[in-house]
């Protein structure tokens, strides 16, 4: 089945939704935030996947990009007036500047090493949050001013579900078309194996260096569109849980696919909201679901569908065979 035959009515449901959440009355703005907020956190699993279903390389501290994002687009509008576009390239490249700093130790490190640095990065970045005052407001957070796009006000919550919505396009867009470029080819060429990437030509630094830009971009382009979503950003929102929520979204999901890392941040986001109401339950829920994951299905939801597909091909093929008759 050809992928667009089932990406072309997802995104016609996702359109229309708003249109039926208005049946449900006052608890319209609420869902419609959940949904919205889904659709950032999936932009963040798919830059995550990006660098690990892509590239081989473990990040434990991803909500640290996001953080950088977020509080950039925040301070830039509270301060200076700029908008949700602004903010967000501005929080965007501000964050991919930062991986620099990862991307380059990178270079050197792999595996649980890498993972190490990645999540003292996340802490580092959450601790300087919470402890300038005078920049990020310190434990009472950011207040933003009402978003505006382009000139236009997008301060209502059925606009920002669209400005989430066609932000995860484009991510999406974005990164399905960087996959088959000749970067994206070097980037499965480092995954597979640094050795023979290196003998065919590839630059293996300079490439794990651009595979920590490209995802911290996408990463804190997110976290501005998420300040501007919540109109609020405080230390709290990017602890690192939040990094083993996004962590567990591209686990779960099945490493090295965009719709797996959406189908991931669907189950982890559903997970998150269902278990609100009890402190560290979402967590020991997907820290059980990635044991199992790990364990049993190494390919995550990717790995199923595809084993499902096979196995209805096969049912297909097998039901349209011609039984040969005898002489």
């Amino acid at each position: 089945m050809p992928r667009y035959a089932v990406t072309v009515p997802v995104v016609i449901i996702a359109a229309v939704l708003p249109l039926v959440l208005q049946l449900i009355g006052e608890r319209q703005v609420y869902w419609l935030f959940v949904v919205s907020e889904f659709f950032v956190f999936a932009i963040v699993a798919i830059s995550l996947d990006l660098l690990m279903g892509r590239t081989g390389q473990i990040s434990l501290g991803h909500s640290g990009f996001v953080a950088v994002g977020a509080y950039t687009a925040a301070i830039l509008n509270a301060r200076f007036g700029v908008d949700l576009l602004g903010g967000a390239f501005a929080g965007g490249s501000l964050a991919a500047i930062a991986s620099l700093f990862l991307g380059v130790p990178a270079t050197r490190l792999r595996g649980h090493y890498l993972g190490i640095v990645t999540l003292g990065f996340g802490i580092a970045v959450d601790q300087i949050a919470l402890k300038w005052d005078a920049l990020t407001g310190g434990d009472q957070g950011l207040h933003l001013h009402r978003p505006t796009l382009l000139g236009l006000d997008v301060g209502t919550p059925v606009l920002m579900y669209y400005v989430a919505l066609i932000a995860l396009i484009v991510a999406t867009l974005l990164v399905w078309s960087l996959t088959r470029t000749r970067l994206g080819r070097a980037f499965a060429a480092v995954k597979d194996s640094e050795i023979a990437a290196a003998a065919m030509g590839v630059p293996v630094a300079s490439t794990k260096v651009v595979a920590f830009v490209c995802s911290a971009f996408l990463a804190g382009a997110a976290g501005g569109i998420y300040a501007f979503l919540a109109g609020f950003v405080a230390p709290e929102d990017f602890g690192i849980d939040s990094s083993l929520l996004f962590f567990a979204m591209v686990v779960i999901g099945g490493m090295g696919s965009i719709p797996g890392a959406i189908g991931g941040a669907i189950i982890v986001d559903a997970i998150k909201n269902a278990a609100a109401t009890v402190s560290g339950l979402s967590l020991a829920i997907l820290g059980g679901m990635i044991v199992l994951v790990v364990l049993f299905f190494p390919g995550g939801l990717k790995a199923l569908l595809r084993r499902h597909a096979a196995k209805r091909t096969t049912l297909d093929r097998t039901r349209n065979a011609t039984v040969p008759l005898d002489a």
